[in-house]
C-alpha cells in the first residue's frame, strides 16, 4: 500500500486533516477529511467522453450519513439505509453550489462527487468537512476545476465569533453562518440567526474569509505533492460564426420578443425567432448540430436579459427589478382537507394541503452527527 499525503490546518481552536492517496484509488480524485474524531472521504469521478446530444453540465453530489458512523443501526423496520434525510439533501447542495461554477464553461462530460460519512463525534459537524473534502479531491484529481475552495461555519457567541462551533456552541449562538470561497473571493453564503448590526455581519464574513486561508494553502501543498496533471478535455462551445448569424438574424428583434407581459404570448414570440435563426444557420452551415444551434440563441437571449437589468432595471414582463408580481390567496376550498390554500403570484399558482396527525403517528428522527 502505498504511503498516503496527509497536511493539516489550523481552523478556529482546532486542526483540520486532508489525506490523499491512501483511499478509492480507482477514483479520479479523492480526500479523507477529518476534524476531531469527525471522518469523512470524499471521491471526484468524471467521465472521458460526452455523451450523444449532452447539452448541459451534468454533476452529481452526494452526501450520505452512514449510522454506522455513530456507532448505531438505523431505525427503519429492515434496519436498512433509507432515502436521503433532509440534512443529507441540504447539505448534497451546499457541496453543489460552491463547486459548479468553477467547472470549464462548455464542460458537458457527466461528473460525480461523493461524501461519505465515516465516523462522527457528536461535535463537529460534518456538512463544512464535505466542503473541503470535495474541493480537495477535485484538486488532486485530474479533472478540470479552477479550484480550490474552503469552507467554514461561523457562529457569535457572546459577542466573540466561534470557527467551525461544535453542536452545543451552536446552540447558544446568535449566528450560524457558513461561508465558502476561494483565496481572494467569496462563492457562497448560507446561513441564519438573530438580528444583528450590518458591521457585525460584515465582520463575520472577514473573519471567515481570514479562516479558510490555512485550509487553502494545503490544498493547494496537496495538489503540488500528489495530484494528477488536468487532462485536456474539448469543451463543447459554440462557434463564434454561429453566433454572428443568430445575432444577424435576431439581434434587433430578441427584445421585442422576450419582453411580453404574458409568458404564454412571451414563450411563441420566442419560439418563433428561434426556428428563424435555427432556418438560417443550416442554410449556411447544414452541419450544425441541434446542441449548437440552440447554444447560439440562448446566448443571445442571455445577453439581452442580462443588458435590459443591468441598463434599463426592466424585467421580461416590464415590471421593474425590484417590483413582485401580483400576488392572490384564498383559504378553506377543499371541503375535507384540515387546511387547504390557493396561492398565485402572477401566473405561477401553487396549491398547499395540510393534515393535522394524531401524536403516535409522528416520525421518529435518526440524528447520526448530534
Amino acid at each position: 500500500m502505498s504511503k498516503p499525503t496527509t497536511l493539516t490546518a489550523r481552523v478556529g481552536d482546532r486542526d483540520l486533516h486532508i489525506e490523499s492517496g491512501k483511499y478509492a484509488k480507482l477514483a479520479d480524485g479523492a480526500a479523507l477529511v477529518t476534524m476531531g474524531e469527525t471522518i469523512i472521504l470524499v471521491t471526484a469521478v468524471s467521465a472521458t467522453k460526452v455523451k450523444e446530444g449532452q447539452d448541459f453540465f451534468p454533476l452529481t453530489v452526494e452526501y450520505k450519513e452512514k449510522a454506522a458512523a455513530a456507532g448505531r443501526i438505523p431505525g427503519s423496520y429492515f434496519r436498512r439505509e433509507g432515502r436521503p434525510t433532509e440534512k443529507e439533501i441540504l447539505t448534497c447542495r451546499m457541496v453543489d453550489r460552491p463547486l459548479r461554477p468553477l467547472f470549464p464553461k462548455g464542460y458537458f462530460y457527466d461528473t460525480q462527487v461523493i461524501a461519505i460519512l465515516l465516523s462522527t463525534d457528536g461535535l463537529n459537524d460534518p456538512d463544512i468537512l464535505a466542503i473541503n473534502g470535495a474541493s480537495a479531491a477535485l484538486m488532486v484529481s485530474d479533472i478540470p476545476w479552477a479550484g480550490p475552495i474552503a469552507g467554514v461555519r461561523v457562529a457569535r457567541v457572546g459577542g466573540k465569533f466561534i470557527v467551525n462551533p461544535t453542536h452545543p456552541e451552536l446552540a447558544e449562538s446568535d449566528l450560524d453562518l457558513v461561508y465558502v470561497g476561494t483565496e481572494h473571493e467569496v462563492l457562497m453564503i448560507e446561513g441564519a440567526g438573530k438580528e444583528l448590526p450590518e458591521a457585525d455581519f460584515k465582520a463575520a464574513l472577514e473573519h471567515a474569509h481570514s479562516a479558510i486561508q490555512p485550509i487553502i494553502k494545503i490544498q493547494k501543498e496537496l495538489a503540488a505533492s500528489c495530484g494528477k496533471p488536468k487532462r485536456q478535455a474539448p469543451l463543447m462551445l459554440v462557434k463564434d460564426e454561429l453566433l454572428e448569424i443568430a445575432y444577424s438574424v435576431a439581434g434587433s428583434r430578441i427584445e421585442a420578443a422576450i419582453y411580453q407581459p404574458s409568458k404564454v404570448e412571451r414563450h411563441k414570440a420566442v419560439e418563433s425567432l428561434k426556428e428563424e435563426v435555427k432556418t438560417k444557420i443550416l442554410e449556411k452551415f447544414p452541419a450544425a448540430t441541434p446542441f449548437e444551434i440552440s447554444q447560439a440563441f440562448d446566448y443571445l437571449q442571455k445577453k439581452a436579459f442580462r443588458t435590459s437589468i443591468l441598463d434599463k432595471n426592466k424585467r421580461c414582463d416590464g415590471r421593474p427589478a425590484d417590483q413582485v408580481r401580483n400576488l392572490t390567496g384564498e383559504v378553506g376550498f377543499l371541503p375535507r382537507a384540515h387546511g387547504s390554500s390557493l396561492f398565485a403570484r402572477g401566473e405561477t399558482q401553487a396549491v398547499c394541503l395540510a393534515t393535522l396527525g394524531p401524536l403516535e403517528e409522528a416520525q421518529e428522527i435518526d440524528a447520526y452527527t448530534g
